[in-house]
Protein backbone atom coordinates (compact mmCIF):
# COMPACT_ATOMS: atom_id res chain seq x y z
CA UNK A 1 0.00 0.00 0.00
CA UNK A 2 1.43 2.80 -0.79
CA UNK A 3 1.12 5.87 1.47
CA UNK A 4 2.19 9.87 1.42
CA UNK A 5 3.72 10.90 4.49
CA UNK A 6 6.30 14.03 4.84
CA UNK A 7 8.00 12.44 7.59
CA UNK A 8 8.61 8.59 7.33
CA UNK A 9 11.01 8.61 5.11
CA UNK A 10 13.53 11.08 6.34
CA UNK A 11 12.94 8.90 9.59
CA UNK A 12 13.76 5.93 8.46
CA UNK A 13 16.77 7.39 6.26
CA UNK A 14 17.69 9.07 9.82
CA UNK A 15 17.68 5.70 11.38
CA UNK A 16 19.91 4.08 8.95
CA UNK A 17 22.72 6.93 9.25
CA UNK A 18 22.35 6.56 12.90
CA UNK A 19 23.08 3.00 13.17
CA UNK A 20 25.26 2.41 10.56
CA UNK A 21 27.58 5.94 11.31
CA UNK A 22 27.78 4.32 15.08
CA UNK A 23 28.76 0.77 13.98
CA UNK A 24 31.26 2.48 11.32
CA UNK A 25 33.09 4.88 13.69
CA UNK A 26 33.01 2.25 16.54
CA UNK A 27 35.19 -0.10 13.99
CA UNK A 28 37.58 2.67 12.93
CA UNK A 29 37.85 3.80 16.66
CA UNK A 30 39.56 -0.01 17.42
CA UNK A 31 41.17 -0.48 13.86
CA UNK A 32 43.27 2.70 13.97
CA UNK A 33 47.00 1.87 13.66
CA UNK A 34 47.84 4.31 16.76
CA UNK A 35 44.58 3.27 19.23
CA UNK A 36 46.35 0.82 21.78
CA UNK A 37 43.35 -0.70 22.64
CA UNK A 38 43.73 -4.53 23.30
CA UNK A 39 40.71 -7.01 23.06
CA UNK A 40 41.00 -8.14 26.58
CA UNK A 41 40.12 -4.54 27.89
CA UNK A 42 36.95 -4.48 24.68
CA UNK A 43 34.40 -5.69 27.09
CA UNK A 44 35.55 -2.99 29.76
CA UNK A 45 35.51 0.03 27.36
CA UNK A 46 32.81 -0.98 24.88
CA UNK A 47 30.13 0.52 27.07
CA UNK A 48 31.78 3.79 27.00
CA UNK A 49 32.41 3.88 23.47
CA UNK A 50 28.91 3.08 22.44
CA UNK A 51 27.68 5.24 24.46
CA UNK A 52 29.87 8.41 23.49
CA UNK A 53 29.18 7.21 19.81
CA UNK A 54 25.10 7.11 20.41
CA UNK A 55 25.58 10.48 22.00
CA UNK A 56 27.82 12.38 18.81
CA UNK A 57 25.85 10.43 16.03
CA UNK A 58 22.15 11.41 17.62
CA UNK A 59 23.20 15.37 17.34
CA UNK A 60 24.40 14.91 13.86
CA UNK A 61 21.09 12.49 12.73
CA UNK A 62 19.55 15.27 13.46
CA UNK A 63 20.79 17.35 10.65
CA UNK A 64 20.42 14.28 8.29
CA UNK A 65 16.75 13.92 9.48
CA UNK A 66 16.12 17.93 8.27
CA UNK A 67 18.16 17.19 5.24
CA UNK A 68 16.47 14.50 3.82
CA UNK A 69 12.38 16.52 4.48
CA UNK A 70 13.68 19.49 2.55
CA UNK A 71 15.34 17.59 -0.09
CA UNK A 72 12.76 14.56 -0.22
CA UNK A 73 9.91 17.60 -0.16
CA UNK A 74 11.21 19.34 -2.91
CA UNK A 75 11.85 16.32 -5.13
CA UNK A 76 8.58 15.27 -4.27
CA UNK A 77 9.49 11.60 -2.68
CA UNK A 78 7.58 11.26 0.16
CA UNK A 79 5.51 7.84 -1.22
CA UNK A 80 6.04 5.07 1.95
CA UNK A 81 6.55 1.72 0.02
CA UNK A 82 8.69 -1.22 0.17
CA UNK A 83 10.60 0.07 -3.36
CA UNK A 84 11.31 3.70 -1.71
CA UNK A 85 12.36 1.98 1.72
CA UNK A 86 14.96 0.14 0.09
CA UNK A 87 16.18 2.32 -2.25
CA UNK A 88 16.62 4.92 0.58
CA UNK A 89 18.14 2.63 2.76
CA UNK A 90 20.58 1.60 -0.21
CA UNK A 91 21.36 5.86 -0.54
CA UNK A 92 21.86 6.03 3.36
CA UNK A 93 24.62 3.26 2.75
CA UNK A 94 26.25 4.89 0.25
CA UNK A 95 26.18 8.03 1.96
CA UNK A 96 27.18 7.24 5.70
CA UNK A 97 30.27 5.02 4.29
CA UNK A 98 31.17 8.15 2.42
CA UNK A 99 31.03 10.67 5.18
CA UNK A 100 32.41 8.41 7.63
CA UNK A 101 35.59 7.60 5.37
CA UNK A 102 36.14 11.39 4.82
CA UNK A 103 35.40 11.87 8.17
CA UNK A 104 38.03 9.75 9.85
CA UNK A 105 40.38 11.17 7.18
CA UNK A 106 40.06 14.50 8.89
CA UNK A 107 40.49 13.45 12.56
CA UNK A 108 43.54 11.50 11.06
CA UNK A 109 44.99 14.44 9.72
CA UNK A 110 44.18 16.57 12.93
CA UNK A 111 45.56 13.65 15.01
CA UNK A 112 49.00 14.13 13.38
CA UNK A 113 49.13 17.63 14.19
CA UNK A 114 49.85 18.14 17.39
CA UNK A 115 50.54 22.15 16.75
CA UNK A 116 47.33 22.83 16.08
CA UNK A 117 44.72 23.68 19.16
CA UNK A 118 42.06 21.38 20.62
CA UNK A 119 39.34 23.16 19.15
CA UNK A 120 40.14 22.99 15.31
CA UNK A 121 38.97 18.99 16.07
CA UNK A 122 35.12 20.29 16.13
CA UNK A 123 35.24 22.72 13.60
CA UNK A 124 35.58 20.44 10.74
CA UNK A 125 32.95 18.56 11.90
CA UNK A 126 30.61 21.20 11.91
CA UNK A 127 31.60 22.40 8.31
CA UNK A 128 31.54 18.66 7.80
CA UNK A 129 27.79 18.89 8.87
CA UNK A 130 26.95 21.77 7.15
CA UNK A 131 28.63 21.61 3.65
CA UNK A 132 29.48 17.98 3.04
CA UNK A 133 26.20 16.24 4.36
CA UNK A 134 24.18 18.70 2.46
CA UNK A 135 25.97 18.10 -0.81
CA UNK A 136 26.50 14.42 -0.57
CA UNK A 137 22.73 13.82 0.24
CA UNK A 138 21.57 16.54 -2.78
CA UNK A 139 23.43 14.75 -5.43
CA UNK A 140 22.89 11.00 -4.53
CA UNK A 141 19.01 12.26 -4.29
CA UNK A 142 19.32 13.73 -7.43
CA UNK A 143 21.09 10.12 -8.91
CA UNK A 144 18.45 7.86 -7.08
CA UNK A 145 15.55 10.13 -7.96
CA UNK A 146 14.74 8.65 -11.10
CA UNK A 147 14.22 5.24 -9.74
CA UNK A 148 12.11 6.45 -6.79
CA UNK A 149 8.31 5.98 -6.80
CA UNK A 150 7.23 9.52 -6.83
CA UNK A 151 3.65 10.93 -6.33
CA UNK A 152 2.09 13.09 -9.45
CA UNK A 153 1.20 16.24 -7.20
CA UNK A 154 3.52 17.41 -4.60
CA UNK A 155 2.74 17.10 -0.97
CA UNK A 156 0.32 19.71 0.13
CA UNK A 157 0.88 21.66 2.70
CA UNK A 158 -2.12 22.73 4.16
CA UNK A 159 -3.55 24.71 7.01
CA UNK A 160 -3.60 21.14 8.78
CA UNK A 161 0.08 20.37 8.63
CA UNK A 162 1.85 23.62 7.94
CA UNK A 163 2.14 24.61 11.17
CA UNK A 164 3.34 21.62 12.74
CA UNK A 165 5.80 20.64 9.95
CA UNK A 166 7.41 23.91 9.86
CA UNK A 167 7.61 23.73 13.79
CA UNK A 168 9.66 20.01 13.52
CA UNK A 169 11.68 21.24 11.16
CA UNK A 170 12.77 24.39 12.82
CA UNK A 171 13.04 22.53 16.20
CA UNK A 172 15.43 20.12 14.51
CA UNK A 173 18.19 22.35 12.81
CA UNK A 174 18.26 24.58 15.94
CA UNK A 175 18.69 21.76 18.34
CA UNK A 176 21.37 20.75 15.99
CA UNK A 177 23.27 23.93 16.12
CA UNK A 178 22.41 24.67 19.62
CA UNK A 179 24.05 21.89 20.67
CA UNK A 180 27.07 21.94 18.20
CA UNK A 181 27.76 25.33 20.01
CA UNK A 182 27.91 23.94 23.23
CA UNK A 183 30.17 21.48 22.12
CA UNK A 184 32.43 24.02 20.48
CA UNK A 185 32.15 26.60 23.69
CA UNK A 186 33.25 23.39 26.57
CA UNK A 187 36.61 22.66 24.15
CA UNK A 188 37.16 26.29 23.25
CA UNK A 189 37.47 26.75 27.51
CA UNK A 190 38.70 23.70 27.78
CA UNK A 191 35.60 23.33 30.60
CA UNK A 192 35.30 19.94 32.38
CA UNK A 193 31.60 19.00 30.73
CA UNK A 194 29.29 18.10 32.68
CA UNK A 195 26.05 16.11 32.26
CA UNK A 196 24.17 17.96 34.58
CA UNK A 197 25.57 21.42 32.81
CA UNK A 198 24.25 19.74 29.54
CA UNK A 199 20.70 18.46 30.96
CA UNK A 200 20.15 21.94 31.28
CA UNK A 201 21.39 23.45 28.45
CA UNK A 202 19.49 21.04 26.10
CA UNK A 203 16.15 21.44 28.89
CA UNK A 204 16.08 25.07 28.08
CA UNK A 205 16.31 24.40 24.50
CA UNK A 206 13.22 22.40 24.96
CA UNK A 207 11.36 24.77 26.88
CA UNK A 208 12.29 27.54 24.64
CA UNK A 209 10.76 25.38 22.10
CA UNK A 210 7.42 24.80 23.49
CA UNK A 211 7.28 28.78 24.56
CA UNK A 212 7.93 29.38 20.83
CA UNK A 213 5.39 26.75 19.14
CA UNK A 214 2.58 29.69 18.87
CA UNK A 215 4.55 31.27 16.45
CA UNK A 216 4.24 28.89 14.19
CA UNK A 217 0.24 29.30 13.75
CA UNK A 218 0.30 31.20 10.54
CA UNK A 219 -0.57 28.50 7.38
CA UNK A 220 1.63 28.31 4.76
CA UNK A 221 0.72 26.33 1.18
CA UNK A 222 4.40 25.68 0.85
CA UNK A 223 7.63 24.89 2.76
CA UNK A 224 9.04 28.23 3.62
CA UNK A 225 12.54 27.15 3.18
CA UNK A 226 13.76 31.15 3.46
CA UNK A 227 12.24 32.03 6.61
CA UNK A 228 13.29 28.60 8.00
CA UNK A 229 16.88 29.34 7.29
CA UNK A 230 17.04 32.53 8.43
CA UNK A 231 15.17 32.20 11.49
CA UNK A 232 17.54 29.36 12.24
CA UNK A 233 20.84 30.79 11.43
CA UNK A 234 19.88 34.36 13.36
CA UNK A 235 18.79 32.41 16.87
CA UNK A 236 21.69 29.98 16.83
CA UNK A 237 24.39 33.10 16.35
CA UNK A 238 22.46 34.84 18.58
CA UNK A 239 22.63 32.52 21.12
CA UNK A 240 26.10 31.93 20.25
CA UNK A 241 27.08 35.45 21.12
CA UNK A 242 25.42 35.24 24.66
CA UNK A 243 26.82 32.24 25.44
CA UNK A 244 30.55 33.18 24.94
CA UNK A 245 30.04 36.56 26.42
CA UNK A 246 28.46 34.34 29.56
CA UNK A 247 31.57 31.85 29.49
CA UNK A 248 33.95 34.21 29.44
CA UNK A 249 32.69 36.35 31.95
CA UNK A 250 32.52 32.69 34.09
CA UNK A 251 36.01 32.05 33.06
CA UNK A 252 37.48 35.12 34.31
CA UNK A 253 35.59 35.35 37.84
CA UNK A 254 38.86 35.36 40.34
CA UNK A 255 36.24 33.42 42.71
CA UNK A 256 36.78 30.52 40.08
CA UNK A 257 40.21 29.71 41.57
CA UNK A 258 38.94 29.88 45.61
CA UNK A 259 39.68 26.19 45.97
CA UNK A 260 37.75 25.69 49.91
CA UNK A 261 34.27 27.23 47.75
CA UNK A 262 34.37 24.61 45.21
CA UNK A 263 31.21 23.01 45.78
CA UNK A 264 29.47 26.37 46.21
CA UNK A 265 30.65 27.59 42.78
CA UNK A 266 29.40 24.73 40.82
CA UNK A 267 26.15 25.24 42.09
CA UNK A 268 25.61 28.89 41.60
CA UNK A 269 27.05 28.65 38.24
CA UNK A 270 25.03 25.95 37.04
CA UNK A 271 21.90 27.62 38.76
CA UNK A 272 23.22 31.21 36.85
CA UNK A 273 23.61 29.21 33.49
CA UNK A 274 20.00 27.30 34.13
CA UNK A 275 18.33 31.16 34.98
CA UNK A 276 20.47 32.70 32.26
CA UNK A 277 19.93 30.13 28.89
CA UNK A 278 16.39 29.59 29.90
CA UNK A 279 15.74 33.62 29.67
CA UNK A 280 17.97 34.12 26.67
CA UNK A 281 16.63 31.13 24.61
CA UNK A 282 12.82 31.78 25.06
CA UNK A 283 13.52 35.22 24.33
CA UNK A 284 16.08 35.03 21.45
CA UNK A 285 13.42 31.82 20.25
CA UNK A 286 10.22 33.01 20.45
CA UNK A 287 11.14 36.49 19.20
CA UNK A 288 13.24 35.61 15.99
CA UNK A 289 10.10 33.32 15.19
CA UNK A 290 7.53 35.69 15.62
CA UNK A 291 9.05 38.03 13.79
CA UNK A 292 9.65 35.45 10.99
CA UNK A 293 6.55 33.29 10.78
CA UNK A 294 3.95 35.53 12.06
CA UNK A 295 5.15 38.98 10.68
CA UNK A 296 2.69 40.21 7.90
CA UNK A 297 3.70 40.91 4.42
Amino acid sequence: MNKASFFTLPIIGGVVYFLLSCFLRLCFAFLRPESSISFETLGYLFPGFLFYFFRNNLVDTLWIFGLLSLVFYYANIHIVNKTNTVLLIVMMAIFTTVAELIQQSIIVYFYESPILPMMIMIIPSVVFCFLLYSLLIYYLTNFFEKFFVKSNQPFAITETNSSNIHFILFSTFICFLLIKEYMLIVITFDWRDSDFLKAIYIGAILIGLFLSKNCFKKPFNKIQSEKLIKSVFVSAILIFICLIVYFISLYHMPIRFYINATTLIRVGRSLLLLILLIVLICLIINKVTKHYFLKQK
